[in-house]
C-alpha cells in the first residue's frame, strides 16, 4: 500500500499488480476517512450537542465501516472480483431505492417536530430522529450485502 508514491502506484496498475484487497483498502480508507470528516464538520460547531448527535455520529462511521467490510466479504474478500465495480454500481442503485423510504420517514419527523416542539429555533437532537434514520442505513448496507452475494452466486 502506497501513501505517498503515486508513480509506484500507477506503475502497479499498469501492470495489473494491484490486487483486489489493495483495491478494497484504498476504497475503504477512502470512504471511512470521508465519513469520520463529515461526521466531525457535524459535530465542531455543535455547541449543545448531546448525546444522541455523538451516537448518530459513531454508528455512521461504523455503519460504513463494517457495512463495506461485510459487502467485500460478500464479494469474496480477496478472491473476489471487481469488488469496486459492484460496490459502487449496486450501492448507487440501492442508495435510489432507499431514498424512496427515507421520504415517508422524513414526513413524519416533520410532522413530529411540528407539534412537538411548534416553531423552536433549535431543536435537541433526539432518540426519535437518530434511530430511525441508523435502522434506515443499516437496511441500505445490507441489501448492498445482499445483491453483492446474490452476484456471486
Amino acid at each position: 500500500m502506497y501513501f505517498w508514491k503515486i508513480e509506484k502506484l500507477k506503475e502497479d496498475i499498469r501492470t495489473n499488480q494491484l490486487t483486489e484487497k489493495d483495491r478494497f483498502i484504498y476504497a475503504l480508507i477512502y470512504l471511512v476517512l470521508g465519513a469520520i470528516g463529515l461526521e466531525a464538520m457535524m459535530l465542531i460547531p455543535l455547541e449543545d450537542g448531546n448525546i444522541w448527535d455523538l451516537v448518530s455520529s459513531v454508528a455512521n462511521v461504523l455503519i460504513v465501516t463494517l457495512g463495506t467490510l461485510y459487502a467485500f466479504k460478500a464479494n469474496g474478500s480477496n478472491g473476489g472480483s471487481d469488488f469496486l465495480g459492484k460496490y459502487f454500481s449496486i450501492g448507487f442503485v440501492v442508495a435510489i431505492r432507499f431514498l424512496v423510504y427515507a421520504i415517508p420517514l422524513f414526513v413524519l419527523l416533520f410532522i413530529y417536530y411540528f407539534y412537538a416542539f411548534g416553531e423552536e429555533e433549535e431543536i435537541p437532537t433526539n432518540y426519535i430522529d437518530v434511530i430511525p434514520y441508523l435502522i434506515w442505513y443499516i437496511a441500505m448496507y445490507w441489501r448492498i450485502y445482499v445483491h453483492i452475494k446474490q452476484v456471486n452466486s
